[in-house]
């Protein structure tokens, strides 16, 4: 089930503090936030703690991430590592406004994979794996951030989620005297409800979108009070201040389903592979195409993850029907699982944690029918540890990995 939530007020999403002095927002609202926004919902509403854990356990919360209000919308997704753009004129050459065009965005996990894949089954190649902007030769450098695919009249377009910020600077206050405490300034800088619009110049209204899924037959039950309660609760910090307010309505799925994902992901790797053994000073002695069923999975939310003896690491291992699988190829980066448990007024256990966006690559070797099950199962219940707070969201071969030429 796929949700839109719209900010009616600025919303102020807790994100690490550099200073004290200035709270900034994440620029997408973690399923945890709207979790526990739900679970004081329920505690106002007279629920007991016991019937709370069993209505929350029905629904698996996913991010939602932003994107402009615009027809033609389709999905919103954070950019993978394996995303590369123009040092020079970095984003997307399909942004429909020309005044945000850029030289391109591209992704090289899927030339990676073939290009190391040939090289392990004996190629020699004249030179090393090397990727460079197509229209001024510049070096490409990694791409970060969220974006929103349209299609406007059979014409898809790619844009970058431009934040829009509300600052204000205000007092603090003794909890001690109730009064305002002498030099003592803040500044909030929360997430504005609006954003570019992708089509013309000016603003258009933001909605972040995401997943929600049902874990048991009373889901539909459960998922008609979380809407109900994110229309009457708001959301992050600062609640009485102005600052949270959103109203939440379905949405279409159009994300590409999970079979054709799986399928473009397999053909493009193997029109890929043939492309590149054509380089090497060897080809003759490559095989035509390489042995396995390969897939990727995309973290969506930060992952945590340990090894076959128990210590912390950024890799995960999956273990799928009597397989057990490791990634041949991966792209991630270290990050830091915390948070504030509103529930103990303490702050949650710190863990190493790879980052959102991260990339893992698999082979599967068995019959795809099986496969397709599993990794179903993943996409719903997420991979790694903590995964009931939001942790562990994963999509199993993420779109953008078939844009290998740039956009």
């Amino acid at each position: 089930m796929w949700l839109k939530i719209k900010p009616r007020e600025p919303l102020l999403l807790g994100d690490i503090r550099p200073d004290a002095q200035f709270l900034p927002s994440q620029k997408y609202i973690p399923g945890r936030i709207l979790r526990g926004a739900w679970a004081e919902w329920l505690l106002r509403q007279g629920t007991s703690s016991e019937t709370i854990l069993q209505q929350v356990a029905r629904l698996r919360i996913g991010n939602f991430f932003p994107a402009p209000e615009a027809p033609g919308f389709l999905y919103a997704l954070p950019l993978p590592m394996s995303a590369l753009e123009c040092k020079r004129e970095g984003g997307f050459a399909t942004e429909p406004h020309p005044n945000r065009r850029g030289h391109g965005i591209v992704d090289i996990l899927l030339p990676s994979l073939a290009y190391r894949l040939l090289e392990q089954q004996g190629a020699r190649f004249p030179l090393p794996f090397n990727v460079r902007c197509r229209q001024c030769k510049d070096r490409m450098e990694p791409a970060n951030g969220f974006y929103a695919v349209y299609e406007v009249y059979g014409t898809k377009y790619h844009t970058m989620f431009r934040p829009y910020f509300h600052a204000q600077t205000k007092v603090a206050l003794s909890r001690h005297r109730r009064a305002a405490t002498e030099s003592m300034l803040y500044t909030p800088s929360a997430l504005s409800s609006h954003t570019d619009d992708p089509m013309k110049t000016g603003a258009s209204p933001l909605m972040f979108v995401g997943r929600v899924f049902l874990r048991d037959d009373k889901g539909e039950d459960a998922a008609t009070s979380f809407r109900e309660a994110l229309s009457r609760m708001a959301i992050g910090a600062m609640h009485t201040r102005g600052y949270g307010r959103v109203e939440v309505e379905d949405v279409e799925e159009h994300l590409p389903p999970l079979g054709q994902r799986l399928k473009a992901f397999n053909e493009t790797l193997r029109r890929l592979w043939m492309d590149i053994r054509s380089l090497a000073v060897n080809p003759g002695r490559m095989p035509d195409g390489p042995q396995g069923i390969y897939f990727s999975v995309d973290l969506l939310a930060p992952g945590i993850f340990r090894d076959d003896s128990g210590v912390p690491a950024l890799v995960p291992i999956l273990r799928l029907g009597n397989q057990t699988l490791r990634p041949i190829l991966w792209m991630t980066r270290p990050d830091i699982a915390s948070g504030w448990s509103t529930a103990w007024g303490l702050p949650k256990p710190t863990r190493l944690a790879a980052r959102m966006g991260s990339v893992f690559v698999y082979r599967w070797e068995g019959a795809e029918d099986s496969l397709l099950s599993m990794l179903e199962g993943l996409e719903q219940e997420g991979i790694g540890e903590r995964r009931d707070e939001g942790f562990g969201e994963c999509l199993i071969c993420h779109p953008f990995h078939l844009e290998v030429e740039e956009k």
